[in-house]
């Protein structure tokens, strides 16, 4: 019997008092009885409540004193409540962070976003959590969750995984979907990896391993990954044997776009309007100076060459790329072709 009225006891305090919503040892009496039809007197109820307190639960009350009939005071203990395992604005975070989540399937995201309220407390807006959000540009991820978890476990185990990996096409009535990718003669292309490290980066899941037969390391998104098999036939190779380390761990910020490969020092003429976008891609590890023109800034990362010419062209009207020399040539290019094309007739 008190096995189970504690835990009766345990869950009216965590779901219905907070430092807000506290409860009198008579409420909590009238909460047990309604809500389990269990009865308990005031001295079983107080045991109760000391047990929880003992046993380390952040249990609160409130203490005055009272004067009894022969002159001598008694303590009372009311305004009971427990503290929640989450502030309002720490439970606020995780959920916005976890519907922030694009790679996240929606079923996956309502489910954990569900999980998480139930640590709420009385004070919690609930009906916030209850508006629909928009995710714009983004395609649903199938098994995401479930990759992560067999990863997860193979590195655990020390072993190899193989998968298949997609690419989006149109299918036949013109919606995208995820096709494996295919070797030259149409067969299904396999990939057998050694798994290192999950990280995240914009909100997408990415796989940092080495690929057989190559020795060097390299990513691939994870919610791309289909059919993937655990090997424990396979021990994973270690770290240190890779021939090249460049983006794991610690320079994992340097790969914008999460492109695999060596890094270099590239300089650029950004306007100060776009300062807090370049923070937002490269981070503040970055050198930043001022320019001889004025609404200029001088900045000096250290990126992919390949991503940072994505990253050049999509900020073409407010950066100019100083050096190194190829990357301007390339961009250079790029920009007589663009040019061009746009001043050609545009075909029907």
């Amino acid at each position: 019997m008190k096995g189970t009225a504690i835990f009766q006891l345990l869950t009216i305090l965590r779901e219905e008092t907070d430092d807000q919503h506290r409860l009198s040892q008579q409420a909590l009496s009238d909460r047990m009885l309604a809500r389990y039809g269990v009865k308990l007197n005031r001295r079983t109820l107080k045991a109760y409540l000391d047990d929880l307190i003992e046993a380390g639960f952040p249990l609160n009350t409130s203490k005055r004193q009272r004067i009894l009939p022969d002159g001598s005071e008694e303590t009372l203990q009311t305004d009971w409540y427990l503290e929640p395992q989450f502030e309002i604005s720490e439970l606020r975070l995780l959920c916005d962070l976890l519907n922030g989540m694009p790679a996240v399937p929606a079923v996956q995201r309502d489910s954990l976003t569900e999980k998480l309220i139930r640590f709420a407390p009385p004070s919690f807006p609930r009906t916030q959590m209850q508006q629909p959000i928009t995710y714009l540009h983004t395609l649903p991820a199938q098994q995401m969750m479930f990759s992560v978890e067999l990863l997860c476990e193979a590195m655990r185990r020390n072993c190899m995984v193989s998968f298949q990996y997609g690419s989006y096409a149109l299918n036949a009535d013109g919606t995208p979907e995820l096709k494996p990718r295919v070797r030259e003669d149409g067969a299904v292309r396999e990939y057998l990896v050694s798994p290192y490290e999950i990280v995240v980066s914009h909100g997408r899941y990415y796989l940092i391993c080495c690929k057989e037969p190559y020795r060097s390391c390299s990513n691939y998104r994870i919610d791309r990954m289909m059919e993937m098999q655990i090997h424990e036939d396979f021990t994973r190779l270690p770290l240190e044997e890779l021939e090249s380390k460049t983006a794991y761990p610690q320079q994992l910020a340097e790969q914008l776009y999460m492109y695999s490969g060596n890094t270099e020092e590239v300089c650029f003429l950004a306007d100060s309007c776009i300062l807090s976008d370049v923070l937002d891609w490269f981070g503040s590890e970055i050198r930043i100076e001022p320019a001889m023109r004025p609404n200029l800034l001088r900045i000096t990362v250290q990126v992919h060459p390949t991503a940072m010419q994505h990253w050049a062209l999509q900020y073409g009207k407010y950066v100019t790329v100083l050096s190194p020399e190829s990357l301007r040539m390339e961009l250079a290019e790029i920009a007589a072709n663009l040019s061009k094309r746009y001043k050609e007739e545009v075909p029907e």
